[in-house]
């Protein structure tokens, strides 16, 4: 059936599949450019009722509009995120806080103040404060759990602290010792009295420390 013939839709007309496949594809071709009302133009031109255009449309699987368009191409794949640099490591913390401290960090500090000492006479452990974050006290603390003599030397006594004569008892042996040397007794006497007293001072301020340090070291350990 060509498309120039316009046939009735006379009661008892039959039309060949060549001529319903023309129509459903004039419906199809008109509906993908137009979107809709390719039944009704259909209708108009082959005089045909849209009842029975879109029976044939249902009975040969053809749509009313025209194949689907193509897939939409898929998205492109979102590239990747670069990996997030890694944050550089903390910092040490400093003597703030109640940080904690490794074997080896304290005699890292340790060999510092005897090292400084050692070279500049004194001095190390302010330098170490400084250096390391750490408290004077706390310094002071670590060289004498190291048995680091206050001049930042090692101590070379192998004696436990049982062994060790208490200080006054030295003191007097030693003013004994010198008494030997006097030549009066008035000097004498003199020497041992300042030698007492400076003992007591001597007692006195290492009692304080040894508190100080005491209550510092239970502070710590509680943190």
């Amino acid at each position: 059936m060509s498309t120039t013939t316009n046939p009735t839709s006379r009661k008892g007309v039959r039309y060949t599949d060549e001529q319903k496949k023309e129509i459903t594809d004039f419906v199809a071709d008109y509906n993908a450019a137009n979107n809709r009302g390719g039944q009704a133009k259909a209708s108009e031109k082959y005089g045909v009722s849209q009842l029975t255009i879109s029976t044939w449309i249902k009975g040969s699987g053809t749509s009313s509009k025209k194949a689907k368009k193509a897939d939409k191409a898929p998205k492109a794949a979102k590239a990747p995120k670069a990996p997030k640099a890694p944050k550089e490591a903390k910092k040490a913390k400093s003597g703030r806080g109640g940080s904690r401290y490794t074997a080896e960090q304290k005699q890292e500090v340790v060999d510092f103040v005897t090292d400084y000492n050692s070279d500049n006479g004194r001095g190390g452990q302010s330098k170490a404060a400084d250096k390391f974050g750490v408290s004077p006290l706390t310094v002071m603390a670590w060289l004498k759990a190291a048995g680091v003599k206050k001049g930042g030397r090692k101590a070379v006594s192998t004696l436990t602290k049982a062994d060790k004569a208490p200080k006054a008892e030295k003191v007097v042996k030693a003013a004994k010792a010198a008494s030997k040397s006097s030549a009066t007794a008035s000097n004498f006497d003199a020497q041992l009295t300042n030698l007492l007293a400076l003992s007591k001072d001597v007692s006195k301020a290492q009692n304080e420390l040894d508190k100080a340090i005491a209550k510092f070291e239970s502070a710590k350990a509680a943190l």
